[in-house]
């Protein structure tokens, strides 16, 4: 698979640049209908995973340069960052709904053997998920089961709909692993690898609102710092100073919801020494800024409070009529 980068001019203009979801529900769901008014959508590759479901009808879709024809019921996967189009089959209409998400959102900011061993190698490409999942696979109906949850969630969105997106994408891929629906793209001894940098990981989780230095981390190790930046990447999918920051952020991103502390005050309790860098690197994490993320959180929660007392009060009408 050729892999795509900002500085492939070639195919930078596939870039999709929209932004799916938002700070607080990192994932988004869609629902597209090619048909003659929209017979295709073009090529474009984006960060995201994504997910389809064909609920009705049957289309092409290309992915990264090899063609299917699919059919209802059909399950497509496409890796982040592979170029993909869909157009019409012998003029017949297609109805597909979509799931985009960052496999990020699944992460833990403990970096535990979930995120080493299995969302890394998808996230930095190491690992790619096969193309397609068909009704008549043995194995089918545990896939249909958790896309059929995560669009009823997403669609109801009652008290608690974001945890059943979350925790069925993960059983999904859990399920992909089980079944060896997951491939490597080069040979990887991840269980040696990871064990190696964990000594860094644990130090990160443990002393995030300290200074910390690669020299450090490295040392801890025992490797020198300019191997141990390459191997923790490796392993982890991401850079030393991007994980102490993803491990700084989500600490903030909690407080921001859950503390009345001032944003500066918050910016300093996980490590950061600077309140602009601070707001910089939130937003650059969570798409909006740590104001903006509490504002919406709050927001947010008060209308998920509102749903509640609605669905409340219109349980106890139903139980009033029926007595």
């Amino acid at each position: 698979m050729r892999k795509i980068s900002e500085s492939d001019k070639e195919l930078a203009q596939f870039h999709e640049n929209k932004v799916h979801g938002t700070a607080l529900r990192p994932f988004a769901k869609y629902t597209t209908v090619i048909s003659e008014k929209l017979p295709a959508v073009s090529a474009h590759w984006h960060d995201e995973m994504e997910i389809v479901k064909v609920q009705e009808g049957s289309g092409s879709v290309c992915i990264d340069n090899k063609w299917l024809s699919v059919h209802k019921g059909d399950i497509l996967f496409i890796n982040p960052r592979v170029i993909h189009s869909f157009t019409m089959y012998k003029q017949e209409n297609m109805v597909t709904d979509t799931i985009l998400f960052n496999p990020r959102i699944l992460e833990s900011t403990n970096t535990d053997a979930c995120t080493i061993k299995y969302l890394a190698p998808l996230i930095n490409g190491q690992y790619l998920v096969t193309r397609i999942v068909r009704t008549k696979h043995p194995d089918y109906h545990v896939f249909d089961q958790n896309m059929t949850t995560i669009f009823q969630a997403y669609n109801d969105g009652v008290p608690g709909w974001e945890m059943a997106v979350k925790a069925n994408l993960f059983w999904i891929l859990y399920h992909l692993y089980r079944l060896g629906l997951v491939y490597k793209t080069q040979t990887i001894d991840e269980e040696q690898e990871s064990e190696s940098v964990k000594p860094a990981i644990d130090f990160i989780r443990e002393h995030y609102h300290e200074e910390i230095s690669v020299g450090k981390l490295a040392a801890l190790c025992g490797y020198s710092e300019t191997y141990f930046m390459k191997l923790f990447k490796k392993t982890t999918g991401m850079t030393c100073v991007d994980c102490i920051n993803r491990v700084r952020l989500s600490q903030a991103a909690n407080y921001l919801l859950s503390s009345p502390s001032d944003i500066i005050d918050i910016a300093l309790s996980v490590g950061y020494n600077n309140v602009s860098y601070f707001n910089r690197q939130f937003k650059a994490v969570y798409g909006s800024t740590p104001k903006e993320y509490r504002r919406q959180g709050r927001a947010q929660e008060a209308q998920s409070g509102a749903k509640a007392a609605r669905g409340k009060k219109a349980a106890l009408h139903n139980h009033n009529k029926l007595s």
